[in-house]
């Protein structure tokens, strides 16, 4: 299988970039103690199914999030030709603006990966509005965690797709991606990426409740914009291969009742989708 692009692949060390606390709650409610570490000497045999992967670290302080930018740069450098480093950013850092400046003006990142709820802001926020400006003027995306967590004290009234809307208001150009189909609030995302020709969605590690899911990529269906979602897998919570297996067996959900049945044509449509290029950064 040839894949044009990941968007979605965290990239860190965890014991020394996630706080213990951070670690722990998605322990207690996985059950898997391994679910955030990297194994970064195995990327290139992960990722061999994949042209190009959009790598990010995280930073949001509030949680214990401190990827530093660098760490992706030096990542990204062995990886020449398959990895597209996005900046992390988070507001409450007093350089934020400088940090971003390093990364794309040294560095060559191509875009940005906001955590609105893990750094505790929202993304309305006007403290952002030299950062949206300068990535609408420079045509680099900002790629959004939105949806629910296992964390507790990352509020979860941050996250909801609808408070995009007004930041492609102030900044009309501006490309914007919502993670995970923003779930549990999908079918804000789906109103939201039908009427605004520069907000699309990534359909990143859902599979794993696949009756939600089920409704949710239907929900897709019916209002027509299938076409705006994009395929990640929030690698290394799972893989390319584990994604695009679990996501075809969901597209055959239904199969001998009277459920509607989704069209698997564009799932398909979604793993050949060059989402660099519809969001204006691909070569």
């Amino acid at each position: 299988m040839n894949i044009p692009c990941d968007i979605h692949v965290h990239i860190w060390a965890a014991s020394e970039h996630l706080s213990d606390s951070f670690r722990n709650e998605l322990v207690q409610v996985s059950g898997r103690p391994d679910s955030l570490n990297v194994p970064l000497d195995r990327f290139a045999e992960t990722f061999a199914c994949v042209r190009k992967v959009v790598i990010f670290g995280g930073r949001a302080k509030h949680v214990g999030i401190a990827c530093p930018n660098e760490f992706i740069h030096r990542f990204a450098q062995q990886h020449p030709g398959k990895c597209v480093p996005f900046a992390a950013i988070d507001p409450a850092d007093a350089d934020f603006m400088r940090d971003f400046e390093q990364c794309v003006g040294d560095w060559n990142f191509r875009g940005v990966k906001l955590l609105p709820m893990y750094a505790n802001f929202d993304p309305r926020d006007r403290r952002l509005d030299p950062l949206y400006a300068a990535c609408e003027k420079r045509g680099l995306p900002i790629l959004y965690h939105m949806g629910t967590t296992f964390c507790r004290w990352a509020p979860l009234r941050y996250t909801e797709p609808m408070l995009l809307e007004e930041v492609s208001e102030r900044f009309p150009d501006l490309r914007m991606v919502i993670a995970h189909l923003g779930h549990p609030w999908e079918h804000q995302t789906a109103v939201l990426i039908r009427k605004n020709p520069n907000i699309f969605a990534d359909i990143s590690a859902l599979f794993y409740r696949p009756w939600q899911l089920y409704n949710s990529l239907m929900l897709m269906q019916e209002y027509g914009v299938t076409r705006k979602l994009f395929f990640g897998t929030d690698y290394p919570i799972t893989t390319p291969l584990e994604s695009v297996e679990k996501l075809r067996r969901i597209m055959g959900f239904g199969e001998g009742s009277n459920f509607p049945r989704l069209d698997p044509s564009w799932m398909e449509a979604v793993f050949e989708r060059d989402s660099l290029k519809m969001i204006g950064i691909g070569s």
